[in-house]
C-alpha cells in the first residue's frame, strides 16, 4: 500500500482489517494492536496496517 499517510482512526481501519469493530477495540486496548495516542484520540500506524496487508490469510479448513 503506498500510501504517504502514516497515521489511521480506528473507525478508518475497520474496512481494511478483517476484523469487528468490537474485536479491534479489545485488540488495542490489549496491546496486541500497536497504537499511538494523541491527546484523547488513538490511532494504529500505517507500518502496522500495511504489514497486515502483506501477510497472507490463513484458510479455515
Amino acid at each position: 500500500m503506498s500510501n504517504t499517510k502514516k497515521l489511521y482512526e480506528l473507525p478508518e481501519v475497520l474496512g481494511i482489517i478483517p476484523m469487528s469493530r468490537a474485536g479491534l477495540y479489545k485488540a488495542c486496548a490489549e496491546g496486541k494492536i500497536p497504537t499511538v495516542k494523541v491527546g484523547r484520540r488513538v490511532f494504529i500506524p500505517s507500518w502496522y496496517v500495511d504489514k497486515i496487508l502483506e501477510e497472507p490469510q490463513s484458510k479455515a479448513n
